[in-house]
């Protein structure tokens, strides 16, 4: 079956989805983690998500930098400039979430946990603009596409 321009938007508005349930998945596993420090802290858990964080974020804002926004100027070109806010955000994202795998890492082979305040401030640091983020995509980004798809 051959694609048409409506399974194109179809495909990408599931595919964004998809990255966004991801994202907020780190988001809660990010705030779990903070509540757990720092003596109740699961460092195999911890561990995993240091691994995933910025390759979880890294490979959903290349998905939508390559072909959800790209399908949304085809749609509006007046969008270009929420556009350029969101790819700003995703660069502060993933510089963040750098900072972090590191201090967890550091955080879990460190046998004293002097940095637990620190690590907890930049987990929270992370998570909630992330999720302010994600919910203005929800918001407004995937409605904006999903039109597209019925169109």
């Amino acid at each position: 079956m051959p694609r048409t321009p409506e399974t194109v938007y179809f495909e990408g508005a599931s595919v964004f989805d998809a990255c966004i349930l991801a994202q907020f998945d780190l988001c809660q596993r990010l705030e779990d983690l903070a509540d757990s420090l720092p003596f109740k802290v699961d460092t195999r858990a911890a561990a995993i998500l240091a691994k995933q964080l910025q390759s979880t974020l890294c490979r959903c804002h290349r998905l939508e930098e390559t072909i959800i926004f790209p399908l949304l100027l085809k749609k509006d070109t007046k969008i270009h400039t929420v556009l350029d806010r969101l790819r700003h955000e995703h660069q502060e994202d993933e510089d963040h979430a750098r900072d972090i795998q590191e201090s967890i890492q550091a955080f879990v082979m460190a046998a004293h946990k002097e940095d637990a305040e620190r690590l907890g401030y930049m987990l929270r640091c992370m998570f909630i603009p992330l999720r302010r983020h994600l919910a203005f995509e929800c918001d407004y980004v995937m409605p904006f596409l999903l039109p597209t798809a019925s169109q």
